[in-house]
């Protein structure tokens, strides 16, 4: 990571709070706020330690039973009911796209970083996409071991503290219960989606130029909040810019884009970090810009950092 955005990511106080732990409701949340949320029937009072020895090749080491999974699709979607949680892919057409920081995207931006140049033309395949980030209640249910505990009040908030490979063992779980291969987003696919696809209006933040329609970030004062609070993108997919960074499939390289391949680009063959896309309620406005990247190891579990779907 480079100095500037170490400052933007390592200095900000915002982030300094996401650090330890701030994702969930303040104990002292405003009383309007706990009426607005919706109140779980379901309360986990006990709860055991991930699982943390799935595998590739073993996505059920314990021999749990898998819930019941019923998948309903539509012409432009795929839902899938695991558990009793419901979860919305979204069908983004193929398409060609400019990726990357353009004057035409973010003219009213003041700092751009080098890793976000040379704005350069890719070509996607269609692919599907989770309307929302993975909540607690999705991870608790493809997980029933995992150390959650879905109280009242802290409903439909997204799963955090997840490193990349706690995301792929995650994964192959979901894999072995559906028979679909779900994936993490390409960083192409990632941007893609979050510019409305080919319906794209080529927005600064994901599907509006005006963040705080679209985006929890650090001026609207909230820990992380509830999926579905705000507006979608012209795709219909929730919180793409703000509330929580997203792990993508690729590894990061400054300079990929000088060498990315124009058609289904799927980044470095290696690395030291993977890229993470979109932004937290901790983060300044310019960080939750769509053409804004940033990287973190893959083992590191912080408390700001989760998953969305892709298929």
């Amino acid at each position: 990571m480079d100095e500037q955005k170490e400052q933007i990511f390592e200095n900000n106080p915002y982030w300094e709070g996401e650090k330890q732990g701030a994702d969930l409701p303040s104990e002292q949340m405003k009383e309007e706020e706990k009426a607005d949320n919706p109140v779980s029937k379901n309360v986990v009072k006990k709860t055991v330690p991930v699982d943390d020895k799935t595998t590739d090749n073993n996505p059920n080491p314990l021999d749990e039973p898998f819930p019941e999974v019923n998948v309903y699709k539509e012409e432009d979607a795929i839902s899938f009911v695991i558990g009793g949680q419901t979860f919305k892919m979204v069908k983004v057409e193929g398409g060609t796209f400019t990726m990357g920081f353009s004057e035409d995207s973010s003219k009213k931006i003041k700092v751009v970083f080098e890793d976000e140049k040379p704005a350069h033309q890719v070509t996607l395949n269609s692919f599907y996409i989770c309307d929302t980030t993975v909540t607690q209640e999705l991870w608790k249910a493809v997980y029933p071991t995992a150390d959650i505990s879905l109280k009242k009040g802290r409903e439909n908030l997204p799963k955090v503290k997840i490193s990349w490979d706690d995301c792929r063992r995650f994964i192959n779980r979901l894999n072995a219960m559906t028979g679909y291969q779900f994936r993490m987003p390409t960083e192409a696919e990632w941007e893609f989606a979050a510019k409305g696809g080919i319906h794209s209006k080529n927005f600064t933040y994901a599907g509006t130029d005006s963040l705080s329609f679209v985006g929890w970030y650090h001026t609207n004062d909230k820990p992380i909040q509830p999926v579905k609070k705000l507006k979608t993108n012209e795709l219909g997919i929730y919180d793409m810019s703000g509330n929580i960074y997203e792990w993508c499939a690729d590894w990061y390289a400054k300079d990929y884009y000088a060498n990315s391949p124009e058609n289904n680009p799927k980044g470095p063959d290696e690395g030291q970090y993977k890229v993470i896309r979109g932004g937290s309620v901790f983060s300044v406005a310019e960080s939750c810009r769509i053409s804004m990247r940033m990287n973190l190891d893959p083992k590191l579990r912080e408390a700001g950092v989760g998953l969305r779907l892709a298929l």
